[in-house]
């Protein structure tokens, strides 16, 4: 299973999304990150995503045959879709095998990015601040001339591979639990701490590079 079409002129698009519980991150992915007419994966162990999204029904399967015929088939058009995939018991190997099939359905002269939304990286995607490993190694190194747009969700900077930042090129940052966090986060991303530490539940700042801008997620 391997991507095709290398197309080395096509633009990062990898973004990451960092917060404390409850602040608003999944929120800010669907309001801020995706349109109706995105083609977009979920790796979704906690089942956050459901119903309408983005102006698409989310199509959910707890197999990854399934999930994998569905999303296959769905790269095979133009239009629009929300795939998701709820494993009945989550795990490292299993969300490698997602960014397996994710790393398929890569096509560089695609008219169209596939997005994937990897939710608890920290969790199942990270071995600590070392080197990511595996096919979501690749879908955050080389993922970017196949087109596909990886959207990375975890808790705590220091809980990820520093992979995941550095390869990002927009970061949003969100209420963080403490100041350690917050200075861990200045340092790798140029974000002033004293901003960090100011955010509270919906805030965010968001980074293209080294600028950023500051908002909150309204209803």
């Amino acid at each position: 299973m391997h991507p095709i079409n290398n197309n080395n002129s096509l633009s990062n698009h990898h973004a990451f999304v960092v917060g404390m519980s409850g602040c608003g991150k999944t929120s800010f992915v669907k309001k801020k990150l995706l349109k109706s007419t995105d083609q977009v994966a979920i790796y979704d162990p906690k089942r956050e995503y459901q119903g309408q999204l983005a102006g698409r029904q989310v199509r959910s399967y707890d197999k990854l045959k399934d999930f994998a015929r569905a999303l296959l088939a769905g790269r095979k058009t133009t239009q629009g879709f929300k795939i998701a995939y709820r494993p009945n018991e989550p795990s490292v190997a299993d969300f490698d095998n997602y960014c397996r099939v994710v790393w398929a359905a890569g096509n560089g002269r695609y008219k169209k990015a596939l997005k994937t939304i990897n939710e608890e990286v920290a969790e199942y995607g990270s071995t600590g601040a070392g080197k990511a490993t595996g096919y979501f190694g690749k879908l955050l190194r080389l993922s970017r001339a196949y087109g596909i747009h990886t959207i990375n969700v975890f808790q705590r900077g220091q809980e990820v591979s520093k992979t995941i930042i550095d390869n990002c090129e927009f970061a949003c940052i969100m209420m963080q639990k403490t100041p350690k966090s917050a200075k861990y986060l200045d340092e790798l991303t140029g974000v002033p701490v004293k901003e960090i530490a100011e955010l509270r539940k919906f805030d965010y700042i968001l980074q293209q590079g080294r600028d950023y801008t500051k908002g909150k997620i309204r209803w």
